[in-house]
């Protein structure tokens, strides 16, 4: 059954939340502490561990970042029921991982989420560096946290060994953190520069997943890089080479 009466009451709750701040957005302060707090709460209450509170956590971070870089009050409507069903769709994923740790399609939500989380993270953190002149040091920083958690939660599921998963966790931050001091010198905005920064992180770490599933093998290598060129390579003739703020 899809629908969990504790899920759902959760992300409506979210979802209120969101709306709270298109509303009065002097408050914006006390209503995003008690989001992140209730988020984090119900990570740990539904995952039945502490890593489960990190994915909720950065996704509420990340939405509120975004809703403050939306102009038009239809778009910032059709984001926050879009937020709001993929916040549902990963309380749902933390939920059946807290009763029964290697449910596959639990794995796919959570999957879905922290690529999602991924993509809301880098494009409203750059977008809020375009817009407050804020250190690229701190930019970097937050990359990396933001790639380290998540991936941590991910690869901690599928993968026994912790101390392997905390080095390519890091690895795969650091790489993240060294990129986007790359891409900031590149004329884009941040959508783009979130687009382009996430499918980099994708290709590493399904790469890096399918090492630790013994599934990766050189033609997965080979098509992942190809992959990789093509996309990246579309984006740069698409996109608008100006920045966007």
């Amino acid at each position: 059954m899809f629908i969990k009466i504790r899920p759902l009451l959760f992300s409506f709750f979210f979802l209120l939340s969101l709306e709270a701040i298109v509303f009065f957005p002097y408050r914006v302060f006390w209503i995003l502490g008690i989001i992140l707090v209730f988020s984090v709460w119900t990570g740990i209450t539904m995952g039945k561990k502490w890593i489960f509170s990190v994915i909720p956590f950065f996704f509420v971070l990340s939405c509120v970042g975004l809703l403050y870089l939306i102009s038009l009050n239809l778009e910032e409507q059709i984001f926050i029921f879009l937020s709001f069903g993929i916040y549902y769709l990963g309380l749902y994923g933390i939920n059946r991982l807290g009763l029964y740790a290697k449910d596959q399609t639990a794995l796919a939500m959570l999957a879905t989420i922290i690529i999602t989380t991924v993509f809301f993270s880098f494009s409203s953190f750059y977008g809020i560096y375009l817009n407050f002149l804020v250190p690229i040091y701190v930019l970097m920083l937050v990359y990396f946290l933001v790639t380290f958690l998540t991936s941590l939660t991910y690869f901690f599921l599928i993968q026994n060994n912790k101390k392997t998963v905390l080095i390519y966790s890091l690895i795969l931050a650091l790489i993240m953190s060294e990129l986007i001091w790359t891409m900031n010198f590149w004329p884009f905005g941040y959508l783009t520069t979130g687009i382009i920064a996430l499918i980099l992180y994708y290709i590493l770490w399904n790469l890096i997943r399918s090492h630790f599933l013994n599934i990766l093998n050189r033609k997965k290598v080979v098509v992942n890089l190809i992959f990789l060129s093509l996309l990246i390579a579309f984006m740069l003739m698409t996109s608008k080479w100006l920045p966007i703020i």
